[in-house]
């Protein structure tokens, strides 16, 4: 009977520890504080080294990417926007549709000198905070938090 009792209760603990350790996971904040429920958006097209414009979008732990109208038709591939058309599953030299959007996954972040790197399992972002205040990624495209309360008119 005791046996029992202390087994019941071992069982009990893990339960409480498992659904402690989900809950936690789940409502971890991974991204920088200022950018939660926030976006960056790329700049204008000469800024934009990537096929399309882009949205890159946050919770406190994932990031979604949403393509828009616009982009750069001379891009040169790079590997981050190798990986962005991955993510989207795009093939060639076939670009995301506007309004098309993707979960990129969790997100994990790193703080680095002058910016973050942002980590997906699908892209790997480093951002490099300029003068301005915008972010510049490691291909040289421009990215700016989009104003809250601004809607996406596109």
């Amino acid at each position: 009977m005791k046996n029992k009792k202390l087994l019941a209760a071992f069982f009990v603990v893990l339960l409480l520890l498992a659904g402690g350790g989900a809950w936690f996971y789940h409502n971890q904040t991974t991204v920088p504080k200022g950018w939660v429920n926030q976006s960056l958006m790329t700049l204008e097209e000469s800024d934009n080294k990537l096929s399309n414009s882009f949205y890159l979008m946050f919770d406190k732990n994932t990031a979604y990417l949403a393509a828009r109208l616009g982009g750069n038709e001379e891009s040169k591939p790079s590997k981050l926007s190798k990986d962005i058309l991955n993510a989207f599953s795009v093939k060639g030299s076939d670009r995301p549709q506007a309004g098309q959007w993707v979960k990129l996954g969790r997100v994990k972040t790193e703080r680095v000198k002058d910016g973050y790197r942002i980590k997906t399992r699908k892209v790997t972002f480093d951002f490099k905070k300029t003068a301005d205040g915008a972010y510049r990624s490691q291909d040289g495209t421009y990215w700016q938090l989009v104003p809250k309360g601004v809607e996406n008119k596109q």
